[in-house]
């Protein structure tokens, strides 16, 4: 990791089961770009775009529940976009922030990178949510005959309107489907079949957005002998498309189809929580409260050096420099990542060893909380108990050290979660929530 390292982000609520990391750090590798992507557990729009503007994030993606709302933050947005009235790629650039949406991308290309010609074809999408918005003018843009069905059907006469194609109630999708020929569900999963096995015949094309898990509809789609394009090939497209707005560069398609495809099963069996960032971010006070909360034990790495030297942080930086204490710091960092079931507060400083990032990585999940520059400055304060602010400089080389860090962090971190703007409570509850949600996908 250099100074200049480019962090990129997705950013959503819940945000941790994301698998766009993932896609991204692949592609970054397999082009040798100097370039990390983390995951952003945001509170709204503005938090979002004060983030990434704070932190020098220059791309991030976002998800549910922020693609409405982080439109009128952003400095601009494309006509797409604004039509849509959804976001889900925003491109930063010296603070100057520019909204996209791909998700146009990721439905029709679903089907024409898999070599369905779209033109002239009938499609029934069901749904009429921000998915569904972009998939119908996608398919629009490509002169495909769309018919938009949801059980709210005002909202898809709506749509209907708006993108000159027609609509129907869910209840005459039997009759929409007989002269069909692709068939595209943006719904959440759900306990209930929507689509009647009966009436899919197996000339259909079927594409389920919802790639969590085989849902009814593409478990009848099988029976039937239809040609299924499966729902991650949706979040492929969006997410190349975004790759190339982010990074100029020809995104590596099979390279982030592997990755994508993946069985992800590593993270579920990290049982600890390390939390990384700066001095004067909460990790201390985070810790001991989250592992109250999720009934682990808290392990200190700072307490841990300073119990077993019988001496304060400061004074080992004081009598021994620094070298020797992030020799120590290694030892106990190594130690306490193979334990399971614990929380642990790292030193502001443990990611600048490559060494300790490993063994977090390997054995937990990696929360970087954040908080701004002046936020730290405010909770640091003067004490003296802070051995690398210590001399007249101060301010400097708590700037210079900050701006280091910011992609060590960022290289280490599953997941950002922001501490300057919540309650200690909030954070925990964020933290548990995350770590809970993933667990379920």
């Amino acid at each position: 990791m250099r100074f200049d390292t480019k962090i990129f982000a997705v950013a959503g609520n819940p945000v941790l089961h994301s698998k766009s990391p993932l896609m991204f750090g692949a592609a970054f590798k397999a082009l040798s770009l100097d370039a990390v992507y983390t995951r952003l557990a945001a509170s709204d729009g503005r938090d979002i775009v004060d983030t990434v503007r704070a932190i020098g994030i220059s791309g991030i993606n976002i998800t549910s529940p922020f693609k409405e709302e982080i439109v009128p933050f952003l400095d601009h947005v494309d006509d797409r976009a604004r039509r849509l009235g959804a976001v889900n790629t925003v491109v930063a650039t010296e603070g100057r922030t520019e909204g996209y949406n791909t998700d146009v991308e990721g439905a029709k290309n679903a089907f024409l990178m898999n070599g369905i010609d779209l033109a002239g074809r009938k499609a029934v999408i069901l749904g009429a949510g921000g998915a569904a918005k972009a998939a119908v003018l996608g398919f629009i843009e490509e002169g495909v005959q769309v018919v938009i069905c949801n059980r709210n059907l005002k909202k898809a006469e709506q749509i209907a309107k708006e993108f000159g194609c027609r609509a129907a109630p869910l209840g005459k999708i039997g009759e929409e489907l007989k002269n069909a020929d692709i068939l595209l569900s943006c719904l959440p999963a759900l306990e209930e079949r929507i689509v009647d096995g009966r009436d899919l015949a197996e000339r259909l094309i079927v594409l389920d957005a919802y790639y969590q898990g085989e849902t009814y509809l593409v478990r009848d789609a099988k029976e039937k002998g239809c040609k299924i394009i499966d729902g991650r090939e949706w979040l492929l497209f969006q997410g190349t498309e975004a790759f190339a707005r982010f990074t100029g560069s020809e995104p590596p398609i099979e390279v982030m189809r592997k990755e994508l495809y993946k069985e992800a099963a590593g993270d579920k069996r990290k049982r600890n929580i390390a939390l990384i960032g700066f001095m004067g971010t909460g990790k201390t006070s985070v810790a001991r409260d989250l592992g109250k909360l999720m009934k682990k034990s808290v392990v200190d790495i700072d307490e841990v050096i300073e119990k077993k030297a019988g001496r304060s942080i400061a004074e080992i930086f004081r009598t021994e420099g620094e070298r020797a204490f992030r020799d120590i710091e290694k030892r106990e960092t190594r130690e306490v990542s193979g334990v399971s079931g614990v929380v642990i507060a790292c030193g502001g400083g443990v990611v600048v060893d490559g060494e300790n990032v490993a063994a977090l990585k390997e054995n937990c999940l990696v929360v970087w909380l954040w908080a701004d520059r002046d936020t730290i400055r405010e909770r640091v304060g003067d004490n003296g108990e802070r051995p690398l602010l210590a001399g007249a400089r101060r301010e400097h080389v708590m700037d210079v050290i900050f701006a280091e860090r910011i992609p060590l962090y960022a290289h280490a971190a599953d997941l950002v979660v922001g501490t300057d703007r919540r309650t200690i409570q909030e954070t925990v509850k964020r933290i548990a929530h995350e770590s809970d949600t993933s667990l379920n996908y």
